[in-house]
Formats: C-alpha cells, sequence, structure tokens
C-alpha cells in the first residue's frame, strides 16, 4: 500500500483517471498535503467517478478577483474557503453563515478566478419552502434539516435539501423548482491521510 504524498499523488491519479468528465487537477494532492486540519476536504463520487472536488485554503491562496467578489455575494461568519473542481467548472467556494433575528442561514458561491459567479445558494426556513419540495425531500426520510435555493449564473435553478433516513444517514435531495425529486446523493464523512 502507497504511503505518504507520494501515494497520495497516486490515488488523486487513480481518481482523476476514473473521472473523464471533470478531472481533478494534479495540484489537487499538494492542496490536500497543505489543507488545513480543520477543514474536511469534500468530494463527489457518482458511481464509480470522481466528479468534483473541494479543498479547503488559505486566504493568500485566494485571487484578487474573487476576494472583491465575495462580499457582492456571500456575507457573515466564514465557514469554508476552498478551491473547488466539478460540474460548474474550477474556482473558489465560500460558504458563510450569519443570522437575522433568532434565525441562522447559511449561503455558499462559488466564484471563477475571474470573479464571475458561477453558482450561489442560500438557506430558506422551513416553513418558507413550497410543501411540494417539502413533500419530495419527506419522500427521501422523516427529517428534512436544510432547504437550499440554488442558482447558477443566471437564475434560480433547484433546491437542495438535506435529509435524515430512519438509521440517521444523511442524504442530499435535488429537486427541481417544479417540485419534482431529481435525484439524491447520500453524504458521509471520510479521512484522507497524507
Amino acid at each position: 500500500m502507497p504511503h505518504g504524498r507520494r501515494g497520495l499523488a497516486l490515488a488523486c491519479a487513480l481518481l482523476a483517471a476514473c473521472s473523464a468528465a471533470h478531472p481533478v487537477p494534479p495540484a489537487f494532492a499538494d492542496l490536500l498535503a497543505e489543507a488545513p486540519e480543520d477543514q474536511p476536504a469534500r468530494l463527489w463520487l457518482q458511481g464509480d467517478q470522481l466528479v468534483g472536488a473541494a479543498v479547503a485554503v488559505g486566504p493568500g491562496a485566494v485571487p484578487p478577483d474573487v476576494r472583491t467578489a465575495i462580499p457582492a455575494v456571500v456575507r457573515g461568519e466564514l465557514l469554508f474557503q476552498g478551491r473547488e473542481w466539478g460540474r460548474r467548472g474550477s474556482g473558489f467556494r465560500i460558504d458563510k453563515r450569519y443570522t437575522i433575528g433568532a434565525v441562522e442561514h447559511r449561503c455558499s458561491a462559488l466564484i471563477a478566478r475571474d470573479g464571475t459567479v458561477l453558482e450561489r445558494s442560500h438557506t430558506v426556513p422551513l416553513p418558507e419552502v413550497p410543501q411540494e419540495v417539502l413533500a419530495a425531500a419527506l419522500s427521501v426520510g422523516p427529517q428534512v434539516d436544510e432547504a437550499r435555493m440554488v442558482s447558477g449564473p443566471l437564475r434560480e435553478e433547484y433546491w437542495e435539501c438535506t435529509v435524515r433516513d430512519r438509521i440517521g444517514h444523511t442524504h442530499i435531495a435535488t429537486i427541481g423548482l417544479d417540485g419534482r425529486l431529481r435525484g439524491t446523493v447520500r453524504r458521509v464523512q471520510a479521512r484522507i491521510d497524507v
């Protein structure tokens, strides 16, 4: 079994080879090795393919155009800042939280190196989520923890609901604006040793 940075690079190369649609760049292994320990890397798998990844980075790694765009797109306390590769392209993922009254909100944006907003999302309080969206989420599991409206570069595109099933597994349900369930993925915690 390979060890250390060389083993990680080999594992990333193998994962990237399995992902023809959105390969992660060779720098991914270096970013993983240098990532802050308190921020887990994020990997998105579809079947046996790696279709996206995000790795935390410090403020010095964020380009000036992205730093300029952040306050206009997301506000609040920083939760995650990292490089991301995936179906929307390559950019910098910024997750923040803020409160209005007693209600905590979360927002997120994927911003390209040139400052272009590729994606943004924000939580919506569950009482304000359309009933057909909640019904679709509840078809996945009995507890909806969070609902987000996800927008692309031009408009709102779909809902994402975080749902827990009866045995405590966490699922992310993607639901169309029409309230139809498009798909689900399971969220799991993983450990990466470098």
